[in-house]
């Protein structure tokens, strides 16, 4: 019974995990009938192969009944292409396979348990599952939405090193040599995880780099939309300062159509004057000043070429998303939105 449990603990484990690192979500809601009609039938295929062949023979086809299905319907609900999806879940197999390894290690000293092998993969479970969420899932999505290049030979990795595990007994502990386990498999999980090590630490130092790439890029766009802001506000000052010497010449002007009763006249006047009081105003976009000055220069810009723009910005004070992001956020949108009406042509 606790090689069943652990069987199925194993495979949940595996599941979730390539589901959380794929990040199949939106695929997922949309399909979620025909995924499930699916589970259901693999699921009673393979009851019905354990309950007429047992549990031997079915540990001995596991990657025909369970790893294949399962890598179908994964490579259906991610939108990654077919190496991706390939490499992680033979990191998963590799890594729920591992366990069971973990646990003949352990139970060496407790004069070969089978009971020690099923407990000491239930306590790994857990804890893994943990830490690939907190630490490693970012560097895995990253590496996944960021490179294109290089997947064959990183599943060559997981293969091999699932093919070797599997060849060691075909996944029937009974089977497998506990002095084979020590001399062999291990010294090779060791060197493939030394491998993953060194391809998570690249990829996230450039991580890192490209992020502090961003960072330096967002401070040049924040430096000039600052320097094309104060620009704005001196000359706005310097127009203000105009009006405010002109200022008794246009309320004696109006005070003088006012007196000839020349009411039409009066409010062209006044009217004439608002908007080019109007137009020396500096646009305040948003409370939040760096994300008003992003806004402020991608909007002149959009202005100076003609392109009509309208806004309706409402940032609360307190958010989660910090000030960088949301420049990054809106930087690129309204790039984008500018690109693409520059592209439009001029209805006649």
């Amino acid at each position: 019974m606790l090689d069943y449990i652990r069987t199925a603990l194993s495979l949940i484990f595996a599941i979730s995990v390539i589901y959380m690192l794929l990040d199949c979500k939106s695929k997922y809601q949309k399909y979620r009938y025909p995924v499930w009609g699916y589970v259901v039938v693999v699921a009673a295929v393979n009851i019905v192969i354990l309950s007429q062949y047992g549990y031997i023979v079915f540990m001995e086809y596991y990657p025909l009944l369970i790893h294949l299905p399962t890598f179908l319907v994964f490579a259906f609900l991610s939108e990654f292409k077919l190496i991706k999806v390939f490499f992680v879940h033979c990191t998963l197999v590799g890594i729920s396979t591992s366990f069971s390894m973990v646990g003949l290690l352990v139970s060496y000293f407790f004069d070969s348990s089978r009971d020690v092998v099923n407990i000491v993969s239930y306590i790994l479970y857990v804890p893994t599952w943990w830490v690939i969420y907190k630490h490693l899932r970012p560097v895995f999505l990253y590496m996944l939405r960021n490179t294109n290049k290089g997947w064959v030979a990183f599943s060559l990795i997981p293969l091999s090193y699932s093919v070797i595990l599997y060849s060691g007994g075909r996944y029937n502990l009974d089977e497998v040599d506990i002095y084979q386990v020590f001399w062999s498999v291990l010294p090779l999980s060791i060197l493939a995880f030394s491998a993953y090590y060194v391809v998570f630490r690249f990829f996230q130092q450039t991580r890192e780099q490209l992020e502090l790439q961003n960072e330096q890029n967002l401070l040049k766009s924040q430096v000039t939309a600052a320097q094309l802001h104060f620009e704005a506000l001196e000359e706005c000052q310097e127009k203000t300062a105009v009006y405010r010497h002109d200022m008794r010449h246009h309320l004696t002007l109006i005070g003088s159509y006012l007196a000839d009763n020349k009411k039409q006249l009066a409010q062209h006047y006044i009217t004439k004057v608002e908007k080019d009081i109007e137009e020396i105003r500096v646009e305040q976009y948003c409370g939040n000043y760096t994300v008003n000055l992003i806004l402020y220069s991608y909007i002149s810009e959009a202005k100076a070429a003609g392109i009509q723009v309208e806004t309706q910005i409402n940032l609360p004070d307190e958010n989660t998303v910090t000030d960088m992001d949301l420049c990054v956020i809106f930087g690129n949108g309204l790039e984008n939105a500018i690109h693409a009406c520059k592209g439009v042509p001029l209805e006649k």
